[in-house]
């Protein structure tokens, strides 16, 4: 099986859509990456046509089937009955193929009434229990691996490729087959050793649909379309469609009951049932597709219409002309083994505490919500135990964890949280700004914000917010100064306000400031008292340089009138 579904890693988001919608669990996640469990895979292809990043591509032949061409390689191509749900004008459709150098261009409806035969013959023999088809490779893989109990009641049977490709090759000796397919579950059964050799190659639809482009796709579709070639017992062309296998088989008083289900959760309602014993004596056409092979995983990408090709086939065959002859050649025949999936058994206290690791401390909390891909906690809880899932990827658990740190945070924040409603009412408000404001013994919630906050700066900025800003106020009657950080959500629905204190910031500023000032004025003080003694010295100092000068002049006149 390897191969068949390749995972582009690169592009994966997360989004878990494949794990969700795989039948049999074999997509897994772990470690932020997507892994396919190859023995529980049954290729039905799910995960890939819900897909929205691109995350998983389908194994070509394209490259192959286009070098068979190249080197004049005889090939045949089997076109699978949905084609009619891309190109509609088979002549068309055919004249191209023919272009591109097949050799043999034929409908893999010729390989579905040899089907039909057998499937006729088998109701005849009526020695099974029940008859369940074949003809959807996904379904038999369901079957040996999740019912290998009901594999003696799969109809021995080839399918209409197998007996298609086997039909070609006897008609056409040295031919190599390739079979056009909307299904993946399609290149696992061309590669089965038990069928080796029926088909060489296997080109998908979005392979031709990009080869032959968008002019071939889609073109004359109304009743002026230009019929398609005669074919025996023509019902057959409505293999593709639900029910259409039994629309083929030819009436009678047949011991029988024939019904349809489409879509592997009907599947396994069907299997189920079957098991338990409430049905016996049907012949059950089971498909893995919704619609049948109309819905194929491979046309997910392909423009198409279910209804297009509805119309096409029923414009094209006749309701009468049903499968009558019953044959069963040896080449027909297939033989089905089991191929059950080994799971371990897993003990109530292993299980509980992986419940426990997932945050399922009690009943309670196991919600069962499928978000993680499993339906219940429990079946997570095994796969967890299986190494296929990841236990903290849980989202109810993953929201309350989230949630309750969230409100830790706000709860011990010292900051004031306030959360206004569209009328600027208060919504909610944290035990920080309670403190705040004086408001322990009072319950704010439903007040209008003014009313504790009774600033009109403040009110006109809530009216006309935008983005983050920042405000900042002095209320006396708090005895407080905040800055005020505010920020609108949900299209302004909501308004935030975080209250900021800078009370004893700006106090301790103020201070500051108080002190410096002080220091000023006492060092001024200081400097006018040194300047003044300074002066006063100055003035003392030439008052006595005066008097010595007056001193010493009348001192050397007297010297000088002795002499």
């Amino acid at each position: 099986m390897s191969g068949y579904i390749q995972l582009a890693q690169a592009n994966c988001r997360d989004c878990l859509r494949c794990v969700r919608v795989c039948p049999t669990k074999a997509m897994t996640y772990q470690n932020h990456q997507p892994t396919i469990v190859e023995n529980e895979c049954i290729l039905c292809g799910k995960c890939y046509q819900v897909c929205p990043h691109s995350a998983k591509r389908v194994r070509s032949d394209l490259q192959q089937v286009r070098q068979w061409l190249k080197e004049n390689v005889p090939l045949a191509i089997s076109i699978a009955p949905s084609f009619a749900s891309v190109w509609p004008d088979y002549p068309k459709l055919k004249a191209r193929l023919k272009e591109e150098g097949f050799a043999i261009v034929e409908e893999t409806a010729v390989g579905a009434r040899l089907v039909s035969s057998a499937y006729m013959e088998l109701i005849h023999q009526h020695t099974m229990k029940n008859i369940l088809s074949t003809c959807c490779p996904a379904v038999v893989s369901y079957v040996e691996k999740n019912f290998p109990d009901l594999v003696d009641q799969l109809a021995p049977v080839v399918s209409p490729m197998i007996a298609h490709g086997q039909d070609l090759k006897r008609r056409y000796p040295g031919i190599k087959t390739v079979f056009l397919t909307p299904c993946i579950a399609k290149q696992k059964e061309a590669a089965d050793p038990r069928f080796a050799g029926a088909i060489d190659g296997v080109l998908t639809m979005m392979d031709l649909s990009g080869w032959l482009g968008e002019e071939t796709e889609r073109t004359q579709t109304g009743r002026n379309s230009t019929a398609w070639e005669p074919m025996e017992a023509s019902t057959v062309r409505m293999y593709p469609t639900p029910g259409g296998i039994l629309k083929t088989l030819s009436g009678g008083d047949e011991v029988y009951e024939r019904v349809s289900a489409e879509g592997l959760e009907r599947v396994h309602d069907a299997l189920r049932s079957i098991r338990e014993g409430h049905m016996e004596g049907y012949f059950v056409e089971l498909s893995a597709c919704e619609q049948s092979c109309l819905g194929g995983p491979l046309l997910c990408h392909v423009d198409h219409s279910e209804w297009t090709a509805r119309s096409a086939i029923r414009r094209n065959m006749d309701p009468q002309d049903t499968v009558r002859k019953a044959s069963f050649p040896t080449s027909m025949y297939a033989q089905w083994k089991p191929d059950p999936i080994v799971r371990p058994e897993h003990s109530e206290a292993e299980i509980q505490d992986v419940l426990f690791l997932m945050g399922k401390t009690t009943r309670e909390k196991e919600l069962n919500c499928g978000a993680c891909g499993y339906e219940t906690c429990r079946q997570k809880a095994m796969a967890v135990l299986e190494g296929k899932a990841d236990p903290k990827l849980c989202l109810p658990y993953a929201l309350e964890h989230a949630q309750s740190i969230s409100n830790l945070i706000i709860e011990n924040t010292p900051n004031g949280i306030l959360v206004l409603d569209e009328t600027n009412a208060i919504r909610e408000i944290n035990p920080a700004a309670l403190t705040m404001l004086n408001l322990q013994n009072i319950n704010p919630v439903g007040l209008p914000v003014e009313s504790i906050l009774p600033d009109e700066g403040l009110q006109e900025m809530i009216r006309h917010l935008a983005g983050v800003q920042y405000y900042r106020c002095d209320y006396p009657q708090y005895g407080k100064i905040f800055n005020h950080a505010l920020l609108s959500i949900e299209d302004h629905r909501y308004v935030i306000i975080i209250l900021m204190d800078l009370t004893v910031e700006e106090t301790k500023e103020k201070l500051i400031r108080q002190m410096q000032k002080n220091t000023v004025e006492v060092a001024q003080t200081v400097i006018d008292d040194q300047m003044r003694v300074v002066q006063e010295i100055a003035s003392l100092l030439g008052e006595t340089t005066a008097k010595s000068k007056v001193a010493l002049t009348k001192l050397m006149k007297a010297m000088n009138e002795d002499d």
